[in-house]
């Protein structure tokens, strides 16, 4: 995940914010954008969560190699 996605993410919702949202702790979302790396099991929830306003794909392109791949039909 690059820079660009990590600030997408921030803009839509603050590490705070994604952590109640998951029961964890914002230090937790901030080791997530810190490393670029988001848990594959929190990825689709975390789309979701960010009204799709970021995709699977942005967050993690080898896993969802397909743009629209992990979207809602």
């Amino acid at each position: 995940m690059d820079n660009q996605i990590k600030q997408k993410i921030s803009s839509y919702m603050s590490q705070v914010g994604i952590g109640e949202c998951f029961g964890i702790s914002s230090q937790a979302v901030g080791k997530w954008l810190r490393k670029g790396k988001v848990p594959h099991g929190r990825i689709l929830p975390l789309c979701r969560i960010l009204n799709w306003k970021v995709t699977p794909h942005e967050i993690d392109p080898n896993a969802y190699p397909n743009p629209t791949d992990g979207l809602p039909k």
